[in-house]
């Protein structure tokens, strides 16, 4: 629309206050007298403005207590020269109290289906008229839909819409505009449209039964995958490369004939796959998916899975069910799926059906008006409007009942308020007791107070919700951002960091709680860590760096806290020196299986340290009181570290274990009948230089 013809602007701004701009080239701006029309009704009065201001373009007129106005109608406002503007509804978010008045309690938004019928409801409480289009048999047809109570559009379509097609026509002014449904349980390929799903057709049984219950959040091990990664290297023979029936195919093999995929996870023995995001995502073409690819931190619908994923995205049950099964598959083989959301923003505002059906709610506003932009990706989901938090509450229950999801991790937590991720935590814990939540704590510049921000600087507020310690990872590593490649972390050879290393064996001092902390070196952002040592240790040879990620990773294992690994860091995962690699080519980031059958030993390793953590509960504790009590750590010379891990139960009565990066041995003392575990074998009681010893003394 070309701005300058724009000759009048009528808003409603109150329930019964309406604002008309006049352009200062149109007759100056100035009319004596106003009429409102309602076009429904035909009607046809004069109205009163109560005052009047002007800016450099427009003369402004304000109308307050308009008799009989019904947000169900339409209006036009007439001026004295006969100009008729629609009165357009969207300024309405802006009141404070909006939504006290709109605010809609239950939970049965979106189509939902009978046999004999289906009945579409949308909130688009700011929309002039809504309407319903359905393709049945390829015929269209378009039922107008009637305002109810909250701003809730509703209409009930008698007949047998299973699979069918449909998308909502709202009206905001002059213009009818086409949106998917905010609450759709599934799409067409690329969000063409939504599709009416009966839910009884759906899989119930998730194999939920198969999992351990009464677990502790200290009891996971993480293992961050992508569903498109996992499977679609070329060096893994896969039958559905890419998708979520290929993440649990069963006897997958490498190269070298050796285990791969779902059968691998299970060997390796971790507790929970945390996802990349499995929501529908926008930059990946669904028809051609392997054209373009892309992380999916893009969202485009919440509520329903990604048709990259799926065999056919342009069937509706398919993208369901192929989703369902994968976790099912799953907790069959006792893996607890973990899924990574991005409430923080959405890929395209103008695009997106938040906009479409009530502009300018959904989005948070700096005080200039403009939207703000913490997450970088351009908009922030305003989660304190009562509405939006309502959304993703409910799409996290949606996911958690309808797909069996166990935990969430969540993208940029800095930008959800305190309060939203509690009611998550806490519905979802209702639920499963054995559910699990956490992310990334980082304090993100969007206009949210300090205090309601769920970043890890509040995490008293947060009780039940862990984050990743960055502390941690760059204390341990070092830095792995592009410009702190160089970084040395005390693993990596950084002695200055030896002491305060000991701290984030025990993680006391940063959260309330120790399982709070999310233990990690690496993930899916940033390079790799093999990556990173090529330049940060690039005067050490291939031995020498990898000897020090697997000190890495064998110090995230026996750390008090959460354990957390990313897909292929167990066997030194490259990605060719790309630091962010979120929309680069399958052959950067798909997972290289050559490489497991390299790594074969230290594999082993890490499968041991797995299950010697399950084993036993001093790498689980939680409390100050249990760390005084039951640990003693020690730093020999700046250099090695001794952790010392007492239980009053297990096998072991104690266990040691010797951490060192440096190029120096250290003698220990040990008594007679101590027994080697795992790791660097302690020969006549010699630590040598880069070794991981742990020993244990059998309890009598």
């Amino acid at each position: 629309m070309e701005e300058s013809a724009i000759r009048m602007i009528a808003q409603l701004i109150g329930l019964t206050k309406i604002v008309v701009k006049l352009s200062k080239r149109y007759y100056g701006g100035i009319s004596k007298t106003f009429y409102l029309r309602n076009l429904d009704k035909d009607s046809f009065i004069k109205i009163d403005f109560a005052n009047e201001g002007e800016d450099k373009d427009y003369h402004y007129y304000y109308f307050n207590n308009i008799p009989d106005l019904y947000l169900g109608d339409t209006y036009q406002v007439v001026d004295a020269y006969g100009l008729a503007k629609i009165l357009t509804y969207t300024k309405l978010v802006q009141m404070d109290d909006f939504d006290t008045h709109f605010y809609y309690d239950k939970d049965d938004l979106g189509a939902t289906y009978a046999p004999g019928c289906t009945e579409f409801r949308v909130w688009a409480p700011t929309a002039i008229k809504v309407m319903v289009r359905v393709n049945k048999g390829n015929y269209f047809n378009a039922w107008a839909m009637e305002r109810m109570d909250k701003g809730v559009f509703y209409v009930r379509l008698p007949g047998n819409f299973d699979g069918c097609e449909y998308n909502y026509l709202i009206k905001h002014d002059e213009n009818w505009i086409e949106s998917v449904d905010p609450y759709a349980l599934s799409s067409t390929a690329n969000g063409r449209s939504s599709v009416v799903i009966n839910q009884k057709r759906l899989i119930e049984n998730l194999g939920h039964h198969f999992l351990d219950r009464g677990i502790e959040r200290q009891d996971a091990i993480i293992y961050e995958a992508s569903v498109r990664d996992f499977t679609m290297s070329s060096t893994i023979n896969c039958r559905n490369r890419g998708k979520f029936l290929g993440f649990v195919e069963r006897g997958l093999k490498t190269p070298q004939n050796r285990s791969a995929g779902l059968d691998y996870l299970i060997e390796l023995g971790i507790t929970h796959v945390q996802l990349l995001p499995i929501f529908d995502f926008a930059t990946v073409d669904e028809n051609y998916p392997e054209v373009l690819y892309n992380w999916g931190y893009d969202p485009a619908q919440y509520g329903l899975p990604e048709g990259s994923y799926v065999t056919d995205p342009n069937d509706g049950y398919k993208r369901i069910i192929e989703c369902q099964t994968m976790i099912k598959k799953l907790h069959q083989a006792r893996i607890r799926v973990v899924m990574d959301v991005v409430y923080n923003h959405i890929y395209d505002i103008n695009d997106s059906a938040f906009e479409k059906t009530v502009p300018g709610y959904f989005f948070r506003k700096n005080e200039n008006g403009s939207l703000s932009n913490g997450s970088w990706c351009g908009n922030d989901l305003n989660t304190t409007a009562r509405m939006c938090r309502k959304y993703i509450v409910d799409m996290c229950l949606r996911w958690q009942r309808l797909y069996g999801i166990d935990g969430f991790r969540f993208d940029l937590m800095g930008i959800i308020d305190v309060t939203t991720l509690n009611q998550i935590d806490q519905k979802c814990r209702k639920r499963d007791e054995n559910f699990i939540m956490y992310g990334e704590g980082w304090d993100m510049d969007t206009p949210l107070p300090v205090s309601k921000k769920g970043t890890q600087f509040n995490h008293s507020l947060m009780p039940n919700i862990s984050f990743f310690n960055d502390d941690f990872r760059d204390c341990i590593k070092g830095g792995s951002a592009a410009n702190e490649l160089a970084n040395k972390g005390y693993l990596a050879g950084n002695m200055y960091n030896a002491e305060i290393s000991l701290n984030y064996l025990i993680n006391l001092n940063r959260y309330t709680t120790i399982n709070q902390s999310v233990n990690y070196i690496e993930c899916h952002d940033n390079a790799t860590t093999f990556d990173k040592l090529q330049v940060s240790n690039g005067e050490e040879n291939d031995m020498t760096r990898i000897k020090r990620q697997l000190l890495m990773n064998e110090f995230v294992l026996v750390a008090q806290g959460i354990p957390f690994i990313h897909a292929g860091q167990e066997f030194y995962r490259q990605k060719m020196g790309f630091n962010n690699t979120y929309n680069s080519p399958d052959c950067i980031n798909a997972l290289d299986w050559n490489r497991k059958d390299h790594f074969l030993d230290d594999i082993e390793i890490i499968k041991k340290l797995i299950r010697l953590r399950k084993e036993n509960k001093c790498f689980k504790y939680n409390t100050r009181e249990e760390i005084d009590a039951f640990i003693e750590l020690k730093c020999i010379n700046y250099n090695m570290l001794v952790y010392t891990l007492r239980q009053d139960q297990g096998h072991y009565d104690k266990i040691v274990i010797y951490i060192n990066p440096s190029y120096n041995s250290y003698r220990v003392v040990n008594e007679e009948d101590v027994e080697f575990i795992v790791g660097d074998e302690c020969k006549e009681g010699v630590i040598g230089p880069l070794s991981f010893t742990v020993v244990g003394y059998v309890r009598k």
